[in-house]
């Protein structure tokens, strides 16, 4: 999608997970653009979702209610249960956050993965856009929803009914003040009614998608995973063939196994 919109990317922004850091290779493999400056912070990392870390989200439905569930994964200022110390993802154990480990809380909401995502984009990303740069987030779903509600000016008490799809481009405009420019529609998107940004796979496609990743979640008759079939497995089979098959840290937080979510999104252009 991004090779046939004809961006091009001065910078891209991701985290330290290893997943973003993969599908940001991947991209710029596909775009032939290896060759531009590629920056990675823990300010982009998904927000920490504390002792769920780990937990299949249908099971934390089953035991603890859809809208105690949703209100930990979507709403502004409630944290899950804070993380264990001696819990089996804690940061402590990953060489990546040694010389961090008293920025990272136990647990996050939405809001403090905005307090921590407005520091890179005011130091880091703004004054790059301000250059005129067009830049590539690839980033996880919270992380981006911090950035996007700011963006777009949500209100906290809807924002809990904001939700992005995984691996769709999200392309936004911005004027001189780094705030988003009209759709060619005027229009917000009809897939989530909050953005001005333009899905790169369309409105519908994206709305569909949403649907199928609420009743994936949240909807206990459903047993089996509404994203496998033949072209999922051939999908996986060509990923595991050109990046290898998934290591701890991927089976532990991905999308599909734990409350972890993924995504890719936002370009004065962000995509």
């Amino acid at each position: 999608m991004l090779q046939k919109s004809g961006i091009l990317f001065d910078e891209v922004h991701t985290s330290l997970l290893r997943r973003s850091i993969r599908t940001t290779n991947l991209i710029l493999m596909e775009m032939g653009q290896e060759y531009i400056p590629v920056y990675k912070n823990w300010r982009l990392n998904e927000r920490n979702y504390g002792d769920l870390v780990g937990h299949h989200k249908k099971e934390m439905v089953k035991k603890h209610g859809v809208e105690q569930v949703k209100r930990w994964r979507r709403s502004y200022d409630e944290p899950p249960p804070a993380m264990a110390d001696d819990h089996k993802y804690h940061p402590a154990l990953d060489p990546r956050y040694r010389d961090m480990l008293n920025k990272i809380p136990k647990s996050e909401s939405l809001k403090c993965t905005m307090e921590r995502s407005s520091v890179y984009w005011d130091n880091i990303i703004a004054p790059s856009l301000k250059q005129e740069k067009t830049v590539l987030i690839v980033g996880h779903e919270n992380n981006l929803r911090s950035l996007i509600m700011r963006l777009e000016g949500i209100p906290k008490e809807d924002v809990i009914n904001l939700c992005l799809p995984r691996a769709v481009p999200l392309a936004y405009r911005l004027d001189e003040n780094l705030k988003p420019l009209d759709r060619a529609d005027g229009q917000l998107d009809e897939a989530t009614g909050f953005l001005r940004g333009e899905w790169l796979g369309g409105d519908t496609a994206v709305k569909e998608i949403l649907e199928r990743d609420r009743k994936q979640v949240y909807d206990t008759s459903i047993e089996e995973c509404l994203e496998t079939g033949s072209s999922r497995d051939k999908w996986r089979t060509w990923m595991e063939f050109a990046i290898g098959k998934p290591q701890p840290e991927m089976v532990a937080k991905s999308a599909g196994s734990c409350l972890e979510d993924g995504g890719m999104g936002t370009s004065k252009r962000v995509a």
